[in-house]
């Protein structure tokens, strides 16, 4: 006899129940808590903004005193 014939077939699963809420939830429920969700995704872009062009600039500033012979050696 082949191994498939003696192995045992497996059972087929119960069929999922169906899961009922049993409050509704409201459709303004997220705006109560949370009034402006993208703020501080824009206060992270701000900071984000600020600092590279301050390091962008300082970069610049160097490198125009260098040019300039201000800090010739």
């Amino acid at each position: 006899m082949s191994t498939a014939v003696m192995e045992r077939i497996a059972e087929q699963p119960k069929k999922a129940e169906l899961v009922v809420v049993s409050a509704p939830l409201k459709a303004g429920s997220a705006e109560e808590w949370d009034p402006h969700p993208l703020l501080p995704v824009f206060v992270a872009m701000a900071v984000s903004l600020a600092l590279s062009v301050a390091f962008i600039g300082t970069v610049l500033a160097w490198l125009a005193l260098r040019h300039s012979g201000v800090m010739a050696p």
